[in-house]
């Protein structure tokens, strides 16, 4: 049993006498406490407390929790209560924010809007970079979808003390923990769930405004001017034709095709696109240099004094004076002419409505994880992503392949012995977040991170707490060498596949594994050694002998 207080909402306080107690605590998501009792004399007051907004208080940890839901079930003498409580923190739910945010943002703005003129409040751990939303909102909204959106714009993590936001890169603290099956831990299961790969994924940036007059009126008088100052800093990239980057040609060809006029490189074709002129210029003529018949530069006409052009490396798309450096002639597009001029000739039919033209974006792509080889997993088309900020192909590249799932999930599950005995002297340190060390029966060793974990708090429980590790990403190389020792093995004995035969050992039992002398090698190839000490104990170290426990700002571990 378990004297959990209880709190009704207008401030009556007593005691439930309470019994399979059980906190379950998850990664971005809020706690919940769970707990039975007997409606018997001890338990008459707090009977009838039980009832909505009533606040239950974790005696070992101070943290509050509202009942969510009850039910009662009778039995022979007296009706036996089921509890389920959640963490006060989702009390964020009761706000609804009706004010919304967008453009450029910092953590701490986000924040403040979420809390302003509430009981909560919030500490941020480290430097977090702004998030732009671009024309994406934050807000109308309740507190906690709020909170959500928070954490997946800035890739950030999260916990609760009571009604305080703690927020971070990422939670927890690293090597916090050993377990070893059979030692301090039983049933460590694994579970590999293939249904949610994904290896290949398109993608799109920022969309691209574009001119919807249409027909007769497409242009206008300073409309491809306006279109096309907006790329003024663009990148030159040498056989580019989009505002990732191009070169001189291809940035003429870019905005004809806006206004619906097809045009492509090089500047030797776009020469030949319409009526030779001279000075003045007018809004949309290309202007030449070199002789015709073999132009080796390109501009865009923006008025009768000013070009726009890609110019080079260094320089990128810039702006200047036509008479800076005056062209050998310019080329009036007909089509162009009379978009400016804002009227078409009707007898043209190649006029194109730009209102029928399909959706343009400042960079575009497609990546393919090193698993969509066909004799890895082949393509699996994941959704596509789409950006209304990113602008450059690198960097959607790199968006694209953060969001493609090319793994399948693996997840770690065990029955802990105990939360409150050093079983073998090893101290584990379990919290939401907390990074540590699994070793197997069969002596695999695998860095985790605690996902979820059930504490039973009351100590006369029958019932075992249990950890649930978080989903392990093992990289394409894994995978890939699994393949190719499947491969390896099937192949193996001349090529005929089953003909080998195999020798089956019974698996490894608990008393095959010393545990004196195990040693955990991290992914950057550190060593640690369990060794028994004087007192009996294991303690941890690290291969330059210097035991973890030591005032150095390191985890203990022993």
């Amino acid at each position: 049993m378990l004297s959990l207080p209880i709190r009704s909402p207008a401030g009556d306080v007593t005691a439930v006498h309470a019994y399979d107690v059980a906190v379950t605590d998850t990664l971005k998501s809020y706690p919940t406490l769970n707990f039975s009792f007997i409606a018997n004399e001890d338990n008459e007051v707090a009977e009838k407390m039980i009832a909505p907004r009533t606040i239950i208080t974790d005696p070992t940890t101070g943290q509050q929790y509202r009942i969510a839901t009850s039910n009662p079930v009778p039995t022979n003498k007296y009706r036996v209560y089921a509890v389920t409580t959640i963490h006060i923190a989702h009390d964020l739910h009761d706000l609804y924010l009706d004010n919304t945010i967008t453009g450029s943002q910092s953590l701490k703005a986000c924040c403040d809007f979420l809390v302003s003129g509430s009981k909560f409040s919030y500490s941020i751990d480290g430097n977090i970079s702004d998030h732009d939303f671009g024309s994406d909102t934050l807000g109308n909204a309740h507190g906690d979808d709020v909170l959500s959106s928070i954490a997946e714009a800035f890739g950030i993590e999260f916990w609760f003390d009571n009604t305080t936001i703690h927020l971070a890169t990422k939670i927890g603290k690293d090597n916090s923990f050993v377990f070893i099956d059979k030692v301090n831990a039983s049933k460590i299961q694994v579970n590999e769930d293939y249904t949610t790969i994904e290896t290949a994924i398109k993608g799109t940036g920022k969309e691209i405004e574009q001119d919807n007059t249409g027909g007769d009126s497409g242009g206008g008088s300073g409309a491809v001017a306006s279109f096309a100052r907006q790329y003024a800093g663009t990148p030159y990239v040498w056989g580019g034709s989009s505002p990732s980057g191009w070169d001189c040609s291809g940035f003429v060809a870019y905005v004809y095709n806006h206004f619906g006029i097809p045009m492509h490189q090089p500047t030797t074709y776009e020469e030949y696109q319409g009526q030779v002129v001279g000075p003045p210029y007018q809004e949309g003529d290309m202007l030449f240099w070199g002789a015709r018949g073999s132009t080796y530069h390109v501009a865009l006409a923006l008025d009768s004094n000013t070009l726009e052009m890609a110019a080079n490396p260094e320089r990128g798309t810039v702006i200047q004076a036509i008479n800076a450096w005056p062209p050998a002639f310019g080329v009036r597009n007909a089509q162009m002419a009379a978009k400016v001029q804002g009227s078409s000739d009707s007898d043209d039919s190649s006029t194109t409505d730009t209102t029928d033209q399909p959706p343009q974006y400042t960079c575009q792509g497609e990546y393919d994880s090193p698993m969509a080889a066909d004799d890895k997993w082949g393509k699996i088309w994941a959704d596509p992503f789409t950006s209304d900020t990113i602008t450059d192909e690198n960097a959607l590249k790199d968006a694209m392949k953060a969001q493609l799932h090319d793994y399948p999930d693996v997840q770690y599950t065990m029955d802990w012995v105990s939360f409150k005995s050093n079983l073998s002297g090893i101290n584990n340190e379990i919290a939401i977040g907390n990074n540590g060390w699994l070793r197997d029966r069969f002596g695999i060793d695998v860095n985790v991170r605690i996902q979820s974990f059930t504490q039973y708090k009351d100590p006369t429980t029958t019932q075992t707490d249990t950890i649930t590790f978080g989903n392990k990403i093992f990289g394409p190389d894994e995978w890939s060498n699994r393949n190719d020792a499947t491969r390896t093995a099937i192949h193996s004995g001349n090529g005929n596949s089953g003909s080998k035969s195999h020798e089956i050992n019974p698996p490894v039992t608990a008393d095959d594994i010393p545990t004196n002398g195990l040693q955990l090698r991290s992914p950057n190839g550190k060593v640690y050694t369990l060794t028994a000490g004087n007192d009996g104990k294991l303690k941890l170290s690290t291969e330059e002998g210097k035991d973890t426990n030591g005032d150095k700002g390191q985890t203990t571990h022993s």
